[in-house]
Formats: C-alpha cells, sequence, structure tokens
C-alpha cells in the first residue's frame, strides 16, 4: 500500500508525495504550497527562488531581466542607441497598456490601418527596445514607435523625440503581471502563485525595477513639452479624448472618421477577434504570451486580500505623500482607501 501525506494550505492547495518502488515521487495538485500567518502570506521558499534566483535573471544598470527574455547584449546595445528628433518611444512598466498604445500610434501614424493588415509592417514599426537591441530601432520602419519598459532617466533622449509614458494604478499592474507571467508557459515563472508577485511586487523585487521609481522617473518629466503622460484609467474611461489627446502631441491632424476608425481597431474586441497574441508572439518564442487579457479597470478587487489591498494604500500612501498631484491621482476611480 502507498504511503501517502498532504499538506493544505489557506488556499486549499494540495502537494502530495507518494511512497512507491522504494522513493517518494511528488505529486502537484497545485502550484504551491502558501502557509500563512494571522498576519501576512509566507509563499513557497522554491517559488521565491524563482523569482530572486541570479541563474534566471540578468542585471544591467540596476534593471532586472528575465534570462530565458532577454540578452544582456542586446539590452546594452540597446540602452546606447542615440536618439533621433524623429522617435517616438512608448514608455510602461510592464501590464500598463502598452499593446494598446501602440495599437493606437499605429494606427494614427498610419492614417487608420490595422495591426493585421500587414502584420510584418507593422512589427518592423514597433521594436522592442530592449529585447530587439540598437540594430533594430536604427533599422526600423518609420513612422513607428519604439516600445519600452527601461525606466525613463536610463532611455536614449532627445530634445526633439516623442515620449508617451502610460501609467496603470499599482493594485491592477500586479494582477495583471502576475496572469501575464503564468500564461507564458516554459517560462521561469510559469506557475508562481498570486501570492507570491504580491509580496515582490510590494517591496520592489521585480523585473525592471520597483513600480514606484518607474512611476516617479516617469512623473518627474510631467511637464517637459516633449512628454505625454497618459493614465490608463482614463484611456477605458474616455478614449476618444485620449487618442485625440495623443494625435496632437505627435502633430498628426485627426477628424471624426480617422477618430472613430482608431478607436475601432485599438480596441480590445478588435484585437482578440483578429488574433493579436498568435500574430504577433513568433512561433519559436521560449514561452507562451498573451499580451491581451480583460484589460479591466478594478480587477484586482476580485484576487487582493483586504490586507493586501491595505498593504499597497499604505506604501502608495508614503511613497507619494510630497508628491500631492500624485498622491491624488487616481481618487476619481476609487483604488486606493484613505486614512
Amino acid at each position: 500500500m502507498n504511503n501517502v501525506s498532504c499538506t493544505i494550505s489557506y488556499k486549499i492547495k494540495i502537494q502530495v508525495s507518494v511512497y512507491r518502488n522504494q522513493e517518494y515521487k511528488t505529486l502537484r495538485m497545485s502550484v504551491v504550497i502558501i502557509v500563512t500567518n494571522k498576519m501576512t502570506n509566507t509563499v513557497d521558499t522554491n517559488e521565491q527562488a524563482k523569482l530572486i534566483d541570479s541563474d534566471s535573471s540578468i542585471v544591467v544598470e540596476g534593471m532586472r531581466f528575465s534570462s530565458k527574455l532577454y540578452n544582456a547584449e542586446v539590452i546594452h546595445s540597446a540602452l546606447k542607441y542615440v536618439a533621433r528628433a524623429d522617435d517616438i518611444f512608448i514608455v510602461t512598466t510592464p501590464k500598463s497598456g502598452t499593446t494598446w498604445m501602440q495599437t493606437i500610434v499605429y494606427a494614427l501614424l498610419n492614417n487608420g490601418r490595422a495591426f493585421d493588415e500587414n502584420i510584418d509592417h507593422y512589427i518592423a514599426s514597433n521594436p522592442f527596445l530592449e529585447m530587439h537591441g540598437r540594430q533594430a530601432v536604427e533599422t526600423m520602419q518609420r513612422p513607428g514607435a519604439i516600445k519600452t519598459h527601461v525606466v525613463f532617466d536610463r532611455l536614449p533622449y532627445h530634445p526633439s523625440a516623442k515620449y508617451i509614458c502610460v501609467i496603470r494604478n499599482p493594485k491592477d499592474v500586479c494582477l495583471s503581471f502576475h496572469r501575464f507571467v503564468n500564461s507564458m508557459k516554459g517560462g521561469e515563472l510559469d506557475g508562481v502563485s498570486f501570492d507570491t508577485i504580491f509580496d515582490h511586487f510590494v517591496s520592489g523585487k521585480v523585473f525592471y525595477v520597483d513600480y514606484f521609481d518607474h512611476l516617479f522617473s516617469c512623473w518627474s518629466h510631467k511637464n517637459d513639452a516633449n512628454v505625454l503622460i497618459i493614465l490608463y484609467e482614463d484611456m477605458k474611461k474616455d478614449i476618444r479624448s485620449v487618442i485625440n489627446r495623443i494625435a496632437t502631441f505627435l502633430n498628426i491632424e485627426i477628424n471624426e472618421k480617422l477618430l472613430e476608425r482608431v478607436v475601432t481597431v485599438s480596441s480590445f474586441d478588435y484585437m482578440k477577434r483578429e488574433g493579436y497574441n498568435e500574430k504577433i508572439v513568433p512561433a519559436h518564442t521560449v514561452a507562451t504570451f498573451k499580451f491581451l487579457r480583460k484589460g479591466i479597470v478594478g480587477d484586482w478587487r476580485r484576487v487582493l486580500s483586504n490586507e493586501q489591498s491595505r498593504l499597497l494604500d499604505a506604501r502608495f500612501r508614503e511613497k507619494t505623500k510630497n508628491i500631492p498631484e500624485l498622491s491624488t491621482l487616481w481618487n476619481e476611480y476609487d483604488i486606493f482607501d484613505k486614512e
């Protein structure tokens, strides 16, 4: 008869060890085992190692990158790119509306063209700075936009280049990032629990840089003439107004017909229907990405515990206490509880 031992976590996740043929074999019936106490969640140390293991990540100029997705030489080359006057950068933290903004800018630059009308042209017009490197940007199809998650103050800079910074509330960013990494089948974070991601997010131990460092880096340039800061939540609330702001910023004349066309071809429904995820991700990639999911504002309410929400509330208040305009930025969206 087999000897079976079970450990059941707070989240009713089970790991079973079966003694068979004089050795133990582990059957995992969930991704992780989570041990809890009264105040905080303590996650499996194997999960912690997935996030901080030096073998699974590389650090360049203080920014952490996945070693399975990025190459150190390519990143170094990207940061040495000499920005041009006609460059347009789309600057975000991961999972903050990057893809949405890319399709908007592409359609504006190409008289309403959708990403799927010529997928090769779309890809050639939207290089990913730190993943594709300097040469890809230098030879990109122009006009186009350069995608990046690099912190603003380390970006190639030109006073006449345009920088569109999209920022999203940290609660939805954290949740969306967890769902994204769990869609990367074969990636080093595949199967990591939300509690682990949350713990690292709140302590700043994430890929690239701490969420707040990235936010402040963009925010410090909000009054620059060549920088446009867009709130993701405003995009969800009134996309037409946001598209008009972007068109003005890029010196693009826009009429009602073009506006409605851009709204249509950049919508989540359109991108999902036309297979953005399937068409953009290379077949030979080490993981299967899902760039698009739901894009909902406030979806964090279904997942974050009350304690986790309070922790991010407190961290947000502490980080923004000396920046009144930033501390009230999401007030109308009821993201953060007042003290």
